[in-house]
């Protein structure tokens, strides 16, 4: 028998608040609006913000049946939230919850021919609390039918879904058939095992509703060769169902993930599951896997579906294509016990949907306590309770109990994660610390032993560097869970034309969302004209190079990120934040349209199983400088490197290269190999250059390869005759040849660290002064609206929607070879404090250093002239005084700016 599917996908009539009207699942008047199904209700334009109540309806032709197929199923893919279904005007079922699957048998109120199927959804906020919802709390609500709906005509004994449940070690696939009747005495079940290929490896008879398929010498499923079995069972009616399965093992134990029995490096990025037209909906299979093999190319052996049950052809897709999942449980924000029960339900219902996705592999309970105390016991023992309860649900797959970030913690898990976001280069050396921290196993991971107000405020403020405290009386800590820096990233901007380009040349609606995060800094609306209004073209020359050199500090950002974690052998994994931009989230290695962005082709070479990881303390040079970079190899394939041979050369310098045999790696860990080390190149003029590294095998074979951005400067340009008065950084500039004076009077430019009233004075009598404001205590007298203000304190840190540092060449900076970007050559001088007061129309002229956040907002200056009186002021935030005699970025830095206030001239 053949079941008999009719698709409801398409447009259905919608109407929104029109309980009265259609309470009895009627046909009415009233003009309604078109809407698509499957998509959630507000990728509708007029929709886009509702949630509350909304009446679908649609018409369909019943096909004729036939013989035997007596029972007619109407299934839904997933509703969100409460649904109440209608049939020709009789009500025949409901649903609640948002993220699951459920089907209503309709066969006594469906008519041969025309009929009419009504459905109420409610989605209402007095409920939000409580429901599980996940990312809808950052990105807008998501309501209604976001998944398909469809009728199935088919015998009323039948099978509703099959449990597949594959062993590598044997061969067995342990075999459930749920069916909608049980089987009477003398019925049976054919059962059919076929593999990739369609070739018939097992087929067997049963009585039973069960079965134990044996498959000789199975194919493992693995992600470069992701061997799927297509299971299926038939009854004697004729009614029969196929799913596919896979053999693999994935296991956490001595503080690695095991795939297969290999150790294998967690190479993941977080997703959304969000899309530019149906936001929550999928277009396709062949679009997820598209979108599947980008992330292989990037070198992605994971993703993170974020606190949402997705689509089930996500898993689909990744079953097919070779890629890991970690999926999680839509988060709510009260744990209440109807909280408790609707969680339940969410993951019962989760893990017998999905049960037969290979890569599946890691399932968490809770995002960073988002719903969930860490501080409360009661919601730490709820939480043990939860890992016990999914650990024997479903053995075969790992549990991380709350994946965790600051303030909050693990209680019990198979994962020891953190989440934590860092500017980089800003605040590269914080996340230097927390790395090391991290990669040592520390208490502060886990949930603490604390009593009172005071000792959690105490903690909380320090709490990367708790590292003896004792755990609370819940934790359940193993020793050997694998540890994973589960959230980090930093934001590169989409190129905003290809982007509109795609929403058909206009603004998409979320343009206009994402102004309540932070202090702005997320919303879209007016990208351009602020990059206008900001005299940014003065610096980048348009807004598509201004987003592909965003892209190109993101790529600087994560390739450093990745190499300190990738020289720590005790860390096994990471999740980078994220895979595509999400509406006014842009941290994505896709934008939201899926193109790639500036850094795409080379993201593979730092995003491996095998990665040649260089350090050095500096990345600037004068000539004859020893240029050391440390190497190390992070080993994590099953190539063998015995007798492999590293190759190096700096780009642009033919003479400088070389070759050495490697020592031989250790597996599946961290191997030092030495260095590479040459005297800095003589340079007539700044110069960057790459270093190329790469690692091929004693094949000839090419294995791995890496770089490492260098700048050259030459000899520092000798001090002029300008004659400086500098109280705190006399005997330091006198050192370096500058021509240093007793007093403010002979001088022609005062170089200070802190502005008093009496330098205030001296510029108002027409005196040049160059401030290095590089403490946010360096400001003691007024300066006529102008400040130095704290980053940290004024939430300009750009840890998380991350600042963008820049610098303009003309006048002043032409012998810094950054284009204009505070990349590495930067890494010890960008500021912690900015200034305040210039206006937009002074970025034209006198700003000559800036940063902003996220989407071209919270412009400030970094480096700013004005006149102050009659004299003179240039004011730097940059760290230039403590690095003057050993960075050149510093000291070119300071000779122009010197050089451009001593040419100041006084007003009259």
């Amino acid at each position: 028998m053949t079941t008999q599917k009719v698709s409801l996908d398409g447009t259905w009539q919608f109407w929104k608040d029109a309980s009265e009207t259609l309470k009895h699942g009627t046909l009415i008047a009233k003009q309604a609006l078109k809407v698509s199904v499957p998509g959630p209700w507000q990728a509708h334009e007029d929709l886009h913000l509702y949630m509350g109540v909304g009446w679908y309806q649609r018409s369909f032709n019943l096909p004729k049946l036939k013989v035997g197929n007596d029972a007619v199923i109407l299934h839904f893919g997933a509703v969100d939230y409460e649904a109440e279904v209608f049939m020709n005007g009789r009500k025949v079922g409901a649903h609640a919850g948002g993220y699951l699957s459920f089907e209503i048998d309709v066969s006594k109120s469906v008519n041969a021919g025309s009929n009419l199927v009504t459905i109420r959804v409610a989605d209402r906020y007095a409920d939000f609390a409580e429901v599980p919802h996940g990312k809808q709390s950052w990105y807008g609500p998501i309501s209604g039918l976001w998944q398909s709906v469809w009728l199935e005509c088919r015998p009323s004994q039948h099978i509703r879904s099959l449990t597949l449940s594959p062993e590598a070690a044997t061969g067995e696939i342990h075999a459930i058939a749920v069916l909608s009747k049980k089987l009477a005495k003398g019925q049976s079940i054919a059962w059919e095992v076929r593999d990739g290929e369609g070739g018939v490896c097992r087929t067997i008879v049963t009585t039973t509703s069960t079965a134990v398929l044996v498959v000789p010498v199975p194919k493992l499923w693995d992600l470069d060769s992701p061997s799927l079995y297509s299971v299926s069972a038939t009854l004697q009616n004729g009614d029969s169902l196929t799913d596919t399965c896979g053999f693999r093992t994935f296991e956490s134990r001595d503080g690695k993930l095991w795939l297969n029995g290999h150790p294998v490096y967690l190479r993941s990025a977080l997703d959304q599951d969000y899309y530019p037209e149906l936001i929550y909906t999928p277009p396709s299979l062949e679009y997820i896997e598209a979108q599947f093999r980008k992330a292989k190319a990037l070198g992605l052996n994971n993703l993170r579906v974020h606190i949402k049950v997705a689509d089930p052809r996500y898993y689909i897709a990744a079953d097919r294509v070779g890629l890991l999942i970690w999926t999680e449980i839509p988060n709510w924000q009260l744990l209440s016990e109807r909280t408790k029960e609707r969680s339940r339900e969410t993951l019962d219902g989760m893990v017998a949907r999905d049960w037969n996705r290979v890569s599946i592999v890691i399932r968490s309970i809770i995002n960073e306590s988002w719903g969930l105390d860490s501080f409360n016991p009661e919601h730490r023992q709820w939480l043990v309770r939860e890992y016990d309860y999914l650990k024997a649900l479903d053995p075969s797959r790992l549990v991380v109990d709350n994946s965790a970030c600051h303030s909050n913690f693990h209680v019990k898990s198979d994962i020891d994660d953190m989440h934590v976001y860092y500017s980089i280069p800003d605040h590269h050396d914080k996340w230097d610390e927390w790395v090391e921290s991290m990669a040592n196993r520390p208490a502060w991971t886990y949930a603490p032993a604390l009593e009172g107000a005071a000792a959690r405020h105490n903690f909380v403020r320090d709490q990367w560097h708790q590292n003896h405290i004792e755990p609370a009386a819940e934790v359940q800590r193993r020793g050997d869970e694998p540890l994973l820096v589960s959230e980090f990233g930093n934001w590169g901007l989409p190129n905003v034309e290809k982007l509109l380009k795609g929403y058909g040349g206009s603004e998409p609606w979320w343009f206009e969302t994402g102004g309540e995060w932070g202090g702005g800094e997320v919303y879209p609306h007016g990208i351009q004209n602020r990059f206008e209004m900001f005299h940014l073209d003065r610096v980048f020359g348009s807004l598509d190079k201004l987003t592909e050199a965003s892209q190109r500090m993101q790529m600087v950002a994560m390739k450093y990120e990745l190499e300190r974690m990738r020289e720590r052998s005790s860390i096994q994994g990471y999740v980078i934040t994220e895979f595509t931009d999400v509406h006014w989230e842009c941290n994505g290695l896709l934008d939201m349209h899926r193109n790639p962005k500036a850094y795409f082709d080379e993201f593979k070479y730092v995003n491996a199983d095998d990665v040649i990881v260089p350090k050095t303390s500096a990345v600037a040079f004068w000539p004859g400088q020893p240029v050391d970079v440390a190497l190390a190899l992070s080993h994590y394939s099953k190539t063998s490197l015995r007798g492999a041979t590293l190759r190096w050369q700096l780009g642009g310098f033919k003479a400088i290269r070389g070759e050495f045999l490697i020592p031989a790696p250790d597996e599946f860990d961290v191997t030092s190999l030495g260095g590479v080390a040459f005297p800095s190149p003589q340079v007539k003029r700044a110069t960057s250059a790459r270093l190329e590294l790469q690692l091929i095998d004693e094949h000839g074979r090419h294995v791995a390869q890496n770089y490492l951005d260098l700048f050259f400067f030459p000899v520092p340009i000798e001090p002029n005759a300008t004659k400086v008065f500098a109280p705190e950084l006399g005997k330091m500039l006198a050192d370096l040849g500058y021509a240093v004076v007793s007093d403010s009077m002979t001088a022609d430019v005062v170089v200070a660290t802190t502005m008093t009233e009496a330098l205030r004075e001296h510029a108002l009598g027409g005196g040049r002064v160059l401030f290095l404001a590089e403490r946010d205590d360096c400001q003691q007298t007024s300066l006529n609206g102008v400040n130095i203000a704290s980053r940290v304190k004024s939430g300009l840190a750009g840890d998380w929607a991350s600042n963008m540092n820049w610098f303009k060449q003309g006048p002043m900076f032409n012998d810094i070879p950054t284009q204009g970007l505070m990349n590495f050559a930067f890494a010890d001088l960008t500021p912690e404090q900015v200034i305040t007061g210039p206006r937009a129309q002074e970025f034209a002229e006198t700003v000559h250093a800036g940063l902003f956040l996220g989407w071209i907002h919270r412009n400030h200056a970094l480096i700013h002239e004005r006149g102050l009186g009659r004299g003179h002021i240039m004011i730097s935030t940059l760290r230039l005084s403590e690095h003057l005699g050993t960075h050149p970025v510093a000291r070119a830095m300071f000779h122009d700016l010197l050089t451009r206030t001593a040419a100041m001239r006084a007003t009259t």
